[in-house]
């Protein structure tokens, strides 16, 4: 036991002291030397352990978790009887490690009967908030036996307004547990270029099988921590979780080939109503009865209310639509599909997922000694799930910064557009300026010569009129009585309260708020 690396009761990294072991550990201190003296030490320790070799080491004395199945396990039996005469004992089974083949870090631990191996391990990485990392563990036995496991496979799954919602989790319909077994198993059947054909159907071959309202509230409580680190106070509506294994012929090996796959099907509903909070909807709601009022009494009118009446409409006969065909149970039976609201989102994984492929006659022995071991003592290195949460949280700041660098781009080209409309408007208003005090320049100065070459009134409003002519303006008259001069360009001329006179042509009126004067 001197060479496990965390503690296999609680996880905790272990220290490492050149020539002296760990008698205790430091965490919880459960004992790690000599477990066979202490049974009490077997049933405690059941956490996530490892040693030091690299995919291939084990440790024949170990405590075995209590749930690894011994001689008198039936419900680990393929065929529902009595366990094989041949099942492991817990003293049969070997600890091994599962390290990853590129960086060499310590993934897994798993008990697996004597002549067993770790084959492979590797641990991916991805860009979804759902799914940031994987494990996956293949596992040979001395017949040409081999266990593949998978820790998840996650898909989001959404109703018809939720489509429109970018996710960097793959969009997948969602299928129970029975046709993800199925899938499962034809994708393994095709890399040895045969089909899947099922044969039968039995339980989880592990405590996952009968502890379903447990299962049901760790993914309940999964979807809480995921909401939190998002910043949202927010529960699941509705949540799933189904557990079953299932064995396959496969029809057209090169080799009689049987197959057995068990896997999990668990996820959450949430509704995109609700993801900003108890504030969030309380805006929304205040927005939404807003905009229903000013459409029932007119207020928004033309084009854009009547598009908006056509929205609502369509909401409101999609949402009867979802209401009548809605059944009254929240269970659906398997090949059932799930009926998601229009604002819905199903987030849903497959998650541990064993797949093994055995020889003719060897299936039935292997299934139930190294599947049902393996489904019932793995166990992840908890540190995977501590970077798991870390790079979630890393997401989600990320994410904000990008949104918030967005807002800040557009509030810096929103100022600049004002800006940019506040200096053209100074522009036009300094030309119409000048314009104005040119022409009232030039008319003074006809003026006056005009009463300096001619004397009478005849004469005088002549030389008026010959002004006005030459300099291309007639005259309007203010509602005050004043007098002003505008282009002849333009057929109508209009004042606004704050005495403002601009000309239109060809019928154009520039609304609310100006009025029409008086040609002289």
């Amino acid at each position: 036991m001197s060479d496990l690396r965390f503690c296999p009761a609680c996880g905790m990294q272990l220290p490492r002291v050149a020539g002296v072991p760990v008698r205790f550990c430091p965490g919880c201190g459960v004992r790690l030397e000599s477990v066979e003296d202490d049974p009490g030490v077997a049933e405690h320790a059941n956490g996530a352990a490892a040693d030091d070799g690299a995919g291939e080491g084990c440790e024949p004395s170990v405590a075995v978790p209590a749930d690894v199945p011994t001689r008198s396990a039936e419900a680990a039996s393929p065929s529902g009887g009595t366990a094989s005469a041949d099942a492991p004992r817990a003293g049969d089974l070997e600890l091994h490690t599962a390290c990853d083949a590129s960086g060499g870090q310590a993934l897994a631990q798993v008990a697996l009967p004597r002549g067993w191996r770790i084959e492979e391990a590797h641990l991916e990485r991805s860009s979804s908030f759902d799914c940031p990392i994987s494990v996956g563990v293949t596992a040979a036995g001395l017949a040409g036996e081999r266990i593949v496991y998978r820790s998840e496979l996650c898909y989001v799954d959404a109703g018809a307004v939720a489509k429109r919602i970018p996710t960097q989790t793959e969009r997948k319909a969602f299928m129970h547990v029975g046709a993800a077994c199925d899938e499962l198993a034809q994708a393994c059947a095709a890399q040895l270029g045969a089909r899947a054909e099922v044969v039968a159907e039995q339980p989880y071959p592990s405590s996952a099988a009968v502890d379903i309202e447990h299962e049901r509230a760790r993914v309940k409580r999964e979807a809480a921590n995921d909401f939190a680190i998002q910043g949202f106070s927010m529960e699941p509506s509705d949540v799933i979780y189904e557990c079953r294994m299932r064995r396959y012929r496969l029809a057209g090996a090169p080799v009689p080939t049987e197959l057995a796959v068990a896997a999990k099907v668990e996820g959450y509903v949430a509704s995109i109503g609700g993801v900003a909070g108890s504030v969030g909807k309380g805006v929304a709601a205040g927005a939404e009865a807003l905009l229903g009022a000013g459409l029932s009494s007119g207020l928004i009118g033309g084009v854009l209310g009547k598009r908006l009446r056509e929205r609502q409409a369509a909401a409101a006969a999609g949402q009867r639509a979802v209401k009548d065909q809605a059944p009254d149970q929240g269970d659906y039976p398997d090949g059932a599909p799930f009926k998601l609201g229009a604002a819905d989102l199903l987030q849903w994984r497959i998650r541990d997922s064993f797949c093994l492929v055995a020889p003719e006659g060897r299936l039935d022995e292997a299934a139930s000694t190294a599947l049902a071991s393996m489904a019932s003592t793995l166990r992840l290195n908890p540190s995977i799930a501590r970077e798991a949460c870390a790079q979630k949280q890393q997401m989600v700041l990320e994410q904000r910064q990008r949104t918030q660098m967005n807002i800040a781009q557009q509030q810096q080209q929103f100022a600049a557009w004002q800006q940019m409309h506040a200096s053209q408007q100074a522009a036009f208003d300094s030309y119409q300026q000048a314009w104005f005090e040119r022409s009232d320049r030039q008319h003074a100065a006809n003026m006056a010569a005009s009463a300096a070459n001619f004397s009478s009134a005849g004469v005088g409003t002549g030389a008026a009129s010959y002004s006005d002519a030459i300099r291309g303006v007639n005259h309007y008259t203010r509602p005050d009585g004043t007098d002003v001069e505008v282009s002849v360009m333009a057929d109508q001329a209009w004042v606004n309260g704050s005495g403002d006179v601009i000309g239109t042509r060809d019928g154009f009126e520039p609304g609310f708020g100006w009025t029409e004067l008086p040609r002289q």
